[in-house]
């Protein structure tokens, strides 16, 4: 109270006027503390730009399903046109592609979908064919022909069991057979085969036999078995070309070889023999008797 009284009731009174300029520099001298603060503040810690969050990718989802689950097989179906036409090629003419073409293809992506479009082709290529083979062999005989709808089942029987079980059967006969070096252990899973690629291979070995079997129908002995010999080696030659590497490192490379060829022989022998083939036979000759009274 003492303070208020020694002030001057008239200069509390009076308004005094304020220019532009006082204004200004009032103004100047705010903004020029708050810079002052900012400028003391950086000379004490260094002021880092926060960076944009990014956020991760989600992880990726197992791929580690149940082998009696569908979810198990979708991979082997994951195969574009284009790899099928390729294998397919590569299966009738192996050169047209390099010595590791089955390591850098079709043993690390090994698919189902061609090997069993090839097989189910030529079931249908087969069982039609054979059927035609078998009117043009009773064309000229006095038999009312009917078409064989067994034939179909039987191809198809055999055509399954060839390339399911002899696989699997080679499969095995490698696993057991190879006997690596102390030093090669690590490499030895990469030089062995694996099931689904056997699997794969066999499955598209048998694409020559589609146009073999369209031609089987032309009634020529020495023309059918040229073409059994030709469908043999050249499928067999395709198995043999690619699984030399693992073959080499077994301790039966010679009967696995000669297996390999004599099961492909066999095959279509049996296709040619049982669907395609009659065998020529000799006129009858048929003997007058006469009967004396």
């Amino acid at each position: 109270m003492a303070a208020m009284s020694n002030v001057n009731t008239g200069e509390l009174l009076d308004f005094q006027d304020y220019s532009p300029e006082h204004n200004r520099s009032a103004r100047i001298d705010v903004e020029a503390v708050h810079t002052n603060q900012y400028n003391n503040s950086n000379t004490s810690y260094d002021y880092v730009e926060p960076k944009p969050v990014v956020e991760d990718d989600p992880p990726p989802k197992s791929g580690n399903h149940n082998f009696w689950t569908i979810e198990y097989y979708q991979k082997y179906f994951d195969v574009h046109t284009d790899e099928v036409v390729e294998r397919i090629i590569s299966s009738v003419l192996p050169q047209k592609v390099s010595r590791n073409y089955f390591d850098e293809r079709i043993k690390g992506k090994p698919d189902l979908y061609g090997p069993i479009w090839v097989s189910v082709t030529l079931i249908f290529t087969i069982a039609v064919s054979g059927n035609i083979a078998s009117y043009l062999q009773n064309a000229n005989k006095a038999i009312h022909w009917k078409y064989d709808f067994h034939l179909m089942s039987y191809a198809a029987t055999a055509i399954s069991c060839y390339v399911w079980l002899v696989p699997l059967a080679l499969w095995a006969a490698l696993k057991w057979t190879i006997t690596p070096d102390v030093d090669q252990i690590e490499t030895q899973a990469s030089a062995s085969p694996t099931m689904m690629s056997l699997f794969c291979l066999y499955g598209y070995s048998l694409s020559i036999y589609i146009p073999v079997a369209i031609l089987w129908t032309i009634q020529v002995s020495w023309l059918q078995w040229l073409l059994v010999l030709l469908g043999a080696f050249v499928s067999g030659a395709v198995l043999i070309f690619w699984l030399l590497p693992a073959l080499r490192k077994s301790k039966y490379f010679i009967i696995l070889v000669g297996c390999i060829l004599a099961l492909h022989f066999l095959l279509a022998a049996g296709f040619m023999l049982y669907f395609f083939h009659v065998p020529e036979t000799e006129p009858e000759v048929i003997i007058a008797t006469t009967i004396k009274p």
